[in-house]
């Protein structure tokens, strides 16, 4: 697993700020030796970090958007270092000739003593390109790697279905298939349906379509249990928003399993309220002083966690158990 260097915004303000910093450091340290005067020796060095930085922006970029997507990766390390080279070689090579424009400070250098040094100058920048690329390429394979964990751990949690809604649902649709024939089908295509929408491999949906899960696991809920009302308050400007795929049902599914029992009502709300976008599933059930997280809704909130820095809270008022969730919208 390789990759080339790329740099952002950010960490290039950061080599531009370095190679100005170092290179005037450096350039006053020599000044010192040569016996030159220290602010022209610091400008100098300033200089020379300018533009080796300035070529190592061109050439870098130049490699990463022309010149490596055209080759084979195992020719990718040969020529980032190299393009660092060029950069090292190129950019001394300019800051000589723009510092004697100048005439800060004599340099009476013969042009092959010129290349020479800007040889060596060329090859360090390659040993700190050779460096740049080693950090680079580990943290990328460590971040690819840190991104398909998250995935997998997103997958696992996706996939634990609770089983028993499952062998409820088939069991309540083999008896209604003697009862009404009609309802039981309609029943079978309601659960195919939701079936088909859980398995999709996408882990985050529309509200639009995590409803439309909610609607089909509600109407095969309402077969077992029809004294349940069920109300929908959807704010219309929520419905292009994401959620964690089956957040509401889970909410809903808990509402009506521990909540409500056999008969009662439960609301679904979403609404936006400064920049948050807000989910509730709330019953008319007992209530509750104390909840112990089972695996449905620690796997929510994890979910929620890691996809927006969400948030899972509950509550009861005397007269609604109300389940939130929330997140801000970016």
């Amino acid at each position: 697993m390789r990759y080339f260097i790329e740099i952002n915004r950010k960490d290039w303000t950061i080599v531009f700020v370095f190679g100005l910093v170092f290179g005037s450091i450096l350039g006053g340290f020599i000044s010192l030796i040569l016996n030159i005067p220290v602010i022209k020796g610091m400008i100098s060095g300033a200089i020379f970090g300018f533009f080796i930085s300035v070529f190592s922006f061109t050439l870098i970029n130049l490699s990463n958007k022309k010149v490596l997507p055209l080759l084979s990766d195992k020719y990718w390390t040969f020529v980032s270092l190299l393009m660092a080279f060029f950069a090292g070689f190129l950019g001394s090579l300019t800051a000589f000739e723009f510092i004697k424009m100048l005439k800060l400070i004599e340099l009476e250098f013969s042009v092959l003593y010129l290349l020479y040094l800007s040889v060596m100058v060329g090859l360090l920048t390659m040993l700190i390109g050779n460096l740049l690329y080693m950090i680079v390429n580990s943290k990328k394979i460590e971040e690819e790697l840190n991104r398909l964990n998250i995935e997998l751990r997103l997958k696992a949690l996706e996939y634990q279905i609770n089983p028993h809604f499952l062998f409820n649902a088939l069991n309540t649709l083999s008896e209604l298939i003697y009862i009404d024939p009609k309802l039981a089908e309609k029943g079978m295509l309601k659960l195919s349906q939701f079936l088909r929408m859980i398995i999709d491999e996408s882990s985050i949906i529309t509200l639009q379509d995590e409803l439309k899960i909610v609607k089909n696991f509600i109407f095969i809920e309402k077969l077992r249990f029809p004294a349940i009302e069920f109300e929908f308050n959807i704010d219309k400007d929520t419905l292009s928003l994401q959620v964690p795929k089956m957040s509401i049902q889970l909410l809903v599914e808990n509402a009506i399993k521990h909540g409500l029992r056999n008969n009662g009502k439960v609301i679904i709300n979403s609404y936006i309220k400064d920049g948050y976008l807000y989910v509730e599933v709330k019953d008319s059930g007992k209530g509750f002083e104390d909840i112990k997280e089972g695996t449905g809704l620690k796997n929510l909130r994890e979910r929620l966690k890691i996809f927006f820095n969400g948030e899972l809270e509950y509550f009861y008022d005397g007269k609604f158990s109300t389940f939130r969730f929330f997140y801000k919208i970016p």
